[in-house]
């Protein structure tokens, strides 16, 4: 049976107006607590390769992996080839293959960026380059750009014609502040 909220609030007051009838002490002490320290940075860990392709196959393409049948047909429809299509294992092995990943991941993330599948506006249609650069951190990084990294975007965008939304996705998806956790 379910209980309306305002007899819940009933149930659960009703022991303390008891207990402040009779007397009774309901007050605790708490020792206080503290979380972290204000002062010290954390030492990034970086992510592994898995890791790296399943965050941002869901920050860019916001998808996931996928596997599928790639199939050839000649021109009349006819199949030539078909062979299985495992995105992530695939990308993956490429970078666990390589000694340092790190160039492979920055070419993996600008063909992600890149794709038709990717619906980032145009420069040109983008009315705020610093809410959209603001959007961008709190979605990629999850916190907001210091005003020194959000003028000195807003300086590349503004003075530079070949950078947009989607350099702005790569540059953020290229720091270590993304490959790490």
């Amino acid at each position: 049976m379910k209980r309306p909220p305002f007899a819940l609030a009933l149930f659960c007051a009703a022991p303390l107006a008891l207990a402040s009838l009779l007397g009774c002490d309901t007050s605790h002490e708490f020792a206080p607590v503290e979380l972290g320290e204000a002062e010290v940075a954390r030492t990034p860990v970086a992510v592994n390769n898995r890791q790296f392709v399943r965050s941002v196959y869901a920050d860019v393409l916001h998808r996931a992996p996928e596997v599928y049948d790639f199939v050839m047909t000649d021109a009349a429809g006819a199949e030539l080839l078909r062979f299985p299509v495992d995105e992530e294992a695939y990308l993956v092995t490429a970078l666990d293959g390589v000694g340092d990943p790190d160039a492979l991941r920055a070419s993996l993330t600008a063909g992600l960026v890149s794709s038709s599948e990717v619906a980032y506006p145009e420069k040109a249609a983008v009315s705020s380059p610093e809410g959209f650069i603001t959007e961008q951190f709190r979605s990629l990084l999850g916190r907001e750009p210091t005003p020194y990294e959000l003028a000195a975007f807003l300086d590349e965008w503004q003075n530079d014609p070949a950078v947009g939304p989607r350099t702005v996705v790569r540059a953020l998806v290229g720091t270590r502040e993304y490959q790490s956790r």
